[in-house]
């Protein structure tokens, strides 16, 4: 009984917080469509502003279950990256239980045009959660002139609480295999593990990797703490966490193989920490309301002034 209730309750988990976010999308950033004809392609991509005078760009990928999401990353993130001087791309239409093979040839898709729409611009990534996991197979495909890979609760070293679920609830195994979420399950330790092992990125890329958590209250109204569903999660989870992805598999300093035959390793910024659980660090702050928090201004202030210092960073590099 403690596992199906359980496992219901993680399945709100995953769905409360994008169903709410339904309602159209009001980003003014450039977004990219997969086409399904040629014809499409051009009128997808000449609409946006890009050009051989682009300078630098920031592509957002979003990760798992990214489309239930129509604004997956708010405006007000698009904005303090703007702010910045930077081009803003996001990543549309991946599939929302897909697997990284199939994300990551979409994202590839997207590399490969902006290239020819921007062939000047400085080409950097940011990943939420499983979407540095595509970005890194897109690279490891071809996009080899992508600057930098900034990834934000990207899982490194897997979901626990997804592994120890599948482990340990017969419920949730056979929810697993009967919807064939392919892609819930390569998010495991070993999968993320092997995974690393097989792509191969340039020695050059530079790879920051980023993390949040919050604590664990009463308060669940508060923004600053964890919701109520993310903190059933969170009990499966070994240490701090955002409630889906740990603090420790966020920032884990991981080595990647390169094509020059080195490793590269990812530098874990552990001086800036996101104070915000997983769909909060991605969501527009409005969204919240609906789920009971009464101060979500505290998720909009979080999220600009974490993107403003990523922002920051890339501009150092």
């Amino acid at each position: 009984m403690v596992k199906l209730t359980s496992l219901i309750l993680s399945l709100c988990v995953v769905f409360s917080p994008l169903l709410a976010n339904a309602g159209e999308s009001k980003l003014e950033a450039a977004t990219f469509e997969m086409p399904t004809a040629e014809a499409n392609v051009n009128k997808v991509l000449t609409t946006d502003t890009l050009s051989a005078s682009t300078k630098r760009i920031v592509v957002f990928v979003p990760g798992f279950f990214n489309s239930f999401a129509p604004e997956y990353f708010s405006s007000d993130i698009v904005s303090a990256m703007q702010a910045k001087g930077f081009t803003v791309v996001i990543a549309q239409k991946l599939n929302p239980v897909g697997t990284i093979e199939e994300n990551g040839e979409r994202v590839l898709y997207l590399f490969q045009n902006l290239r020819k729409l921007a062939p000047n611009a400085q080409l950097n990534v940011v990943g939420h959660s499983a979407g540095g996991l595509y970005a890194l197979y897109a690279i490891n495909k071809g996009a080899r002139d992508v600057k930098a890979l900034v990834t934000v609760s990207t899982p490194f070293n897997g979901v626990e609480f997804v592994e120890n679920w599948r482990e340990n609830s017969w419920l949730f195994k056979t929810l697993m295999d009967w919807a064939h979420l392919d892609g819930l399950r390569q998010l495991t330790t070993p999968f993320t593990q092997q995974f690393i092992k097989s792509v191969r990125v340039p020695s050059a890329l530079k790879i920051i990797a980023y993390g949040g958590y919050q604590p664990v209250n009463w308060d669940i109204t508060n923004a600053a703490n964890m919701s109520a569903v993310l903190s059933v999660t969170d009990k499966f989870i070994t240490g701090p966490s955002d409630g889906v992805v740990s603090y420790e598999s966020a920032v884990h300093t991981t080595e990647i193989p390169t094509t020059e035959k080195t490793l590269n390793k990812v530098r874990a910024d552990r001086s800036v920490v996101l104070g915000l659980e997983h769909w909060e660090q991605v969501l527009d702050y409005r969204h919240f309301y609906l789920l009971g928090v009464r101060n979500p201004k505290l998720i909009r202030d979080r999220q600009v002034q974490f993107y403003s210092n990523v922002g920051n960073m890339l501009l150092l590099l």
